[in-house]
């Protein structure tokens, strides 16, 4: 049976994302094919630039989950190589989109290129695409407040903390996870235990303060995240930590996995002049936090 194929970066599964794959999924059942999801787990843009460190919206597990759960009848990622990036427009679509993927139709957003320098526009796809007889649809942005929903969009989003306007335009709330590490203590010493959690470096971290639910061996608890510098108390140079205070939690969690998601944010980060107006300061955080989930 022949594939109705979409391809693309999906970094953050967004509404944009969303509406190319549904759109894949039903021209599939409407021909008869099977629908194929096919990712690039490095952005070809990081690739060029080498960027590596706070750039992701999705890591690339992250996203496979997420594109499953939509529920195509495939998932399959396609690393972006030196190889990939000197592939002319003609060659890709010949070699992977009919020989490797055995696509009988293929759907894509409106910005879509493949080939070197990104040569093979949507007018060579649709060319191509009749030529070899196969369907093609390609789909408009979404948008949001007259602005298209874009990855680019939502990083800029969250790289401000706005993550309230990012999980609108992602369609689910922004989370991230990793196992908790042991930390300076800070927070017990002044009364607020924290978690400190080890998130790999390639995923974006808002910066600030942020009410939160944090998900540990399956249960869910309220919590207040920091994500910064902490610059009252230490000094971290360029390197942001993310620490989870649990709120009426009192287990002793080192280790274990923790999955963080960011519901609303408070204020940012800042230095305070002593560490009693930092903890008048959490004591406020705590307090709007409490009031957001009641």
């Amino acid at each position: 049976m022949q594939n109705f194929l979409t391809i693309g970066t999906y970094d953050g599964v967004h509404l944009g994302h969303r509406k190319i794959i549904r759109t894949a999924m039903r021209e599939a059942l409407k021909r008869g094919m099977k629908s194929r999801v096919v990712y690039f787990p490095v952005p070809p843009k990081f690739f060029f630039s080498g960027e590596k460190t706070n750039c992701l919206i999705t890591l690339p597990a992250e996203r496979e989950k997420l594109l499953s759960d939509l529920r195509p009848d495939g998932v399959e990622a396609l690393p972006f190589d030196r190889k990939l990036a000197s592939m002319h427009a003609g060659d890709f679509f010949q070699d992977l989109v009919v020989g490797r993927f055995g696509a009988g139709g293929l759907c894509v957003g409106p910005d879509f290129a493949v080939g070197k320098g990104r040569e093979g526009h949507l007018d060579f796809l649709r060319e191509a695409c009749m030529a070899s007889g196969m369907y093609f649809k390609s789909v408009n942005f979404a948008r949001r407040l007259g602005h298209k929903i874009s990855s680019s969009l939502i990083r800029a989003h969250l790289r401000a903390g706005a993550v309230e306007e990012a999980n609108i335009c992602l369609g689910w709330a922004y989370s991230a996870s990793g196992p908790v590490i042991k930390g300076a203590g800070i927070g017990r010493q002044i009364g607020f235990p924290t978690a400190n959690v080890g998130v790999h470096p390639a995923k974006i971290l808002p910066p600030g303060i942020f009410a939160s639910r944090v998900k540990v061996d399956g249960e869910s608890f309220n919590a207040v995240l920091n994500v910064g510098k902490r610059p009252t108390v230490e000094s971290l140079g360029s390197k942001v930590v993310l620490e989870a205070h649990l709120l009426d939690f009192s287990r002793m969690i080192y280790g274990k996995t923790l999955e963080v998601t960011f519901l609303r944010h408070i204020r940012p980060e800042r230095k305070f002049s002593s560490r009693e107006s930092l903890i008048e300061h959490i004591k406020s955080d705590i307090a709007a936090a409490r009031k957001f989930f009641k």
